[in-house]
Formats: structure tokens, sequence, C-alpha cells
């Protein structure tokens, strides 16, 4: 159970798990220098108090959320929430992610440390996200993707996969992975590659292979994003 602002007790729902938000926190300590961080998708506020339970602390922390309906449909519990666990250092924008991040990336490209998409999770919507967020980030910082086992968003994290200023650092699977698809996965990884597999298999079946239910991933900014005009995935 969660408690809205307006006091009513919900049904716990929509909401990251233990493991993801040990993620989070993990990928968070590690590195010193996050201390500007924003997520998309607000909901119940359980990754908000995972990744401000992890800046506490940091000179200068701060942490925005973008939730058009925190204090509609989600009765702003994740505020709630925030507010009893005596974390002030942080910011609503009560507007879609579409409209708002184009405007945050306009003022603040390339300041931010940490950027989690866990918004609407169509596959154009994920993509628009995660475009402004790239532009958000510094070099060294990071994007979070939840839910990446839906198919819409696991898309969109195949075709990121392949930028050249993003690397794949970590992720988080519900359920272990058998050791004979582990196997598989290594084999496939030796030249000629993933690449040559990305070309030769479907979606579906490339992902079995290298994506296997993952439910939250992280990718590292390593360099300003410098693609050309004409960049393009033969696979998409």
């Amino acid at each position: 159970k969660v408690t809205g602002l307006s006091g009513a007790s919900h049904d716990l729902h929509s909401a990251i798990d233990q493991h993801e938000g040990d993620f989070l926190t993990s990928i968070i300590t590690a590195d010193p220098s996050i201390r500007k961080t924003l997520e998309v998708g607000g909901a119940y506020g359980l990754s908000t108090l995972f990744i401000c339970g992890a800046l506490i602390g940091r000179e200068g922390a701060h942490h925005t959320i973008i939730d058009p309906h925190q204090r509609s449909v989600w009765d702003g519990v994740a505020i709630n929430n925030l507010q009893q666990a005596g974390l002030e250092f942080f910011e609503l924008v009560e507007s879609p992610s579409e409209f708002a991040l184009p405007r945050i990336a306009e003022a603040t490209a390339g300041e931010f440390d940490l950027v989690l998409i866990d918004g609407w999770h169509t596959f154009d919507h994920t993509l628009v996200d995660c475009f402004y967020a790239i532009r958000l980030l510094r070099v060294g910082g990071l994007l979070v993707i939840d839910d990446a086992n839906m198919r819409p968003v696991s898309r969109v994290i195949a075709f990121l996969a392949n930028y050249p200023c993003l690397t794949k650092i970590g992720s988080v699977r519900q359920r272990p992975i058998k050791w004979y698809m582990r196997f598989l996965a290594t084999i496939m990884s030796l030249p000629p590659g993933r690449r040559f597999w990305a070309k030769l298999l479907n979606h579906a079946l490339f992902n079995r292979v290298f994506e296997r239910k993952a439910d939250m991933v992280a990718f590292k900014k390593v360099s300003e994003d410098e693609r050309t005009w004409t960049w393009h995935d033969d696979r998409f």
C-alpha cells in the first residue's frame, strides 16, 4: 500500500522491484560525480526514492521528475513519499515528456549525470524520450531505461545499442540466464560477431539470444553524438 497527498491509500503497482532499485543505487554509488538526475515517469515514486536516496549527502544534488499525471492519476504518491523521507532536492515538471524534454534540453543540454526513462512505452514515444535524454547527458553520464523486456522498449534499446556515442554498461533481469543460452551468446559474439547475426536473424530471435528478459538497461554516453546526417542501422 502507498499513500497519496490526499491521504488516500492505494494498492502498489507500476513500480520497479528491489533488484532494479538496487541496480540504480549501485550505479549511482559507483560514480560520486552523479549529482544532477532526471526521470521520465514518476508514478508511485519507488525509482525516485532509490535515486534520491543514493544522492543523499552529495553537494548540489538535484532530481527532476517529469510526470504530467503525478497529482491526478497517481494522487501525488511520489511527492508524498519524498516528503515523508525528508528528501527535498527535487523538482516536479507536470508536463508530457515530449514537451518538457525539449524545453529542458534547450536550457541545460549536457548538464545531467543520469536520466531514467520510464514513461509512455510505445516505440516512438520511448525513442523520443531517449533522443532528448542523450542531449541532456554530459559525456560520461548514464541513460537508464526501464521495462526493457517490453517489445517496443526492447526495440528502442536494440537501436540505441548501435549508437557510436553509447555503450551498454549493465542490465537487470528477473530470471537467471540458463547456462546454454550464455554459451550460445558467447559463441555468437565471436567473429563475425553480433552485427552479423543481427542482420541474419529476425529481431525476436536475436533478442532471445543477446537481450534475454532484461528488465532495466543502462548505457553510458562515451562521446558526443556526432553521427552524420545519413547515419542509419540496416536492421531498422
